[in-house]
């Protein structure tokens, strides 16, 4: 495939000159013939596409974080749903999102895919030049809108989906961000009350030769504690989450191991575990109502959720419906799908709608889990508070108790 620096004339006898991928010169005549444009004159200009080796540089020097990569497809798939709904050819379409693109990195990209198609390409085969930043489950849902013709609605399903993403990820940074900088500042605040001002008044108390009760001798105990393994405690706080991330990644049993105990911790367990039958659901029921099969969109399911375990449950359910069972059936054989979620499947296989039951459960997630969410903010607030007041008031105790005993010995 090279690029011709071409001269013609259109239908009305103006001269037109551009840039046009082709195999060769009678290619390039025929598709400018399509366009109504008359070849004058042709010239080879520089290959319009990378070799493979510059392809993968280039590929490997665009990094997008989750939030941005989010936003950027959001925007490209609100352009793309409003341009091919009106009927804009799909070179020109990327053409004006790539104008339109404020990131220069993801300008790059759909230059690239600009490219791509103008070469001969369709949309979701250009769109597998980056299978990292737009996923599987993405170029899955662009190849059907275009074989089905209805790419506009693929694109505004996608739109929507990713929108939902944002969302959920807005209400989670919400509630956990204050309860982790105030379990932060409430760290630091004891730190230093055990190691900097507990100890002077334990200096004090212990030249003054005053009894020490029991609350006193326990805050003296875990200050002096504290004082002489300060150094220890710092590297294990900082080397653990590393530790355990470098595992789970390494090790697809801790992996597994760790979220279930994630799914089972007293506040948070249930949350999580919502979180993750409700990605799954909207996942599924996207791709199945776009007209992906079952068995496909379970596949593409196991690489979207960020739960290891969730990821097997769907890989056993995919072979299990391989063999010939339902998928009622084969979720029954994983305690971690709730009844609710098996309930509307099995209704949903009875009634030949499992896109409208997988769509139902995921409606329920979606108004359940932000509630969950402001629930569980709701209760954390105060509970930090009373921790940190409850520290303080018995830091304070300990040491007005030998004080107060010291000023009647003297009186």
């Amino acid at each position: 495939m090279r690029t011709y620096n071409y001269t013609g004339i259109d239908q009305h006898g103006h001269s037109v000159t551009g840039a046009l991928a082709a195999a060769d010169a009678e290619s390039l005549e025929q598709r400018l013939r399509a366009l109504d444009i008359w070849l004058v004159e042709a010239q080879t200009a520089a290959p319009l596409l990378k070799t493979p080796s510059e392809q993968r540089r280039s590929h490997r020097s665009i990094r997008l974080g989750a939030g941005t990569r989010r936003r950027q497809l959001i925007s490209f798939c609100t352009m793309m749903d409003f341009l091919t709904k009106v009927g804009v050819p799909m070179v020109q379409a990327l053409e004006i999102t790539a104008q339109d693109c404020e990131h220069a990195g993801f300008r790059a990209v759909l230059d690239t895919l600009r490219s791509e198609v103008e070469g001969g390409k369709r949309l979701h085969e250009a769109l597998e030049t980056f299978p990292k930043l737009f996923g599987g489950h993405f170029i899955s849902l662009i190849r059907v809108g275009e074989a089905s013709g209805s790419l506009p609605e693929s694109m505004a399903e996608l739109k929507r989906h990713l929108e939902w993403q944002d969302q959920i990820s807005a209400d989670v940074r919400q509630a956990t961000l204050y309860p982790l900088i105030v379990s932060l500042l409430v760290g630091a605040f004891v730190l230093l009350l055990f190691t900097f001002v507990v100890p002077r008044f334990a200096q004090l108390l212990v030249v003054a030769k005053v009894p020490l009760p029991a609350p006193t001798r326990l805050v003296f105990g875990i200050s002096d504690l504290l004082k002489s393994t300060f150094w220890a405690w710092l590297p294990f706080l900082l080397v653990t989450p590393v530790g355990v991330g470098l595992a789970r990644r390494w090790s697809p049993r801790f992996a597994r191991g760790f979220d279930h105990l994630k799914f089972n911790l007293p506040v948070f367990g249930p949350l999580n575990h919502m979180l993750a039958m409700s990605q799954i659901a909207q996942s599924l029921g996207l791709l199945y109502r776009s007209g992906v099969t079952i068995l496909n969109s379970l596949k593409l399911c196991e690489g979207l959720v960020s739960s290891p375990l969730v990821s097997a449950a769907l890989r056993d359910i995919h072979d299990r419906i391989e063999n010939g069972a339902t998928f009622s059936e084969a979720m029954r054989r994983h305690a971690i799908f709730p009844p609710l979620f098996i309930r509307m499947v099995v209704l949903g296989e009875r009634t030949g709608n499992l896109d409208r039951a997988l769509e139902n459960v995921a409606t329920y997630y979606n108004l359940t889990v932000p509630r969950r969410i402001k629930k569980l903010f709701g209760v954390l607030e105060p509970s930090l508070i009373l921790i940190l007041v409850g520290i303080v008031g018995f830091v304070a105790l300990a040491v007005l108790m030998p004080i107060m005993s010291l000023m009647q010995g003297i009186r």
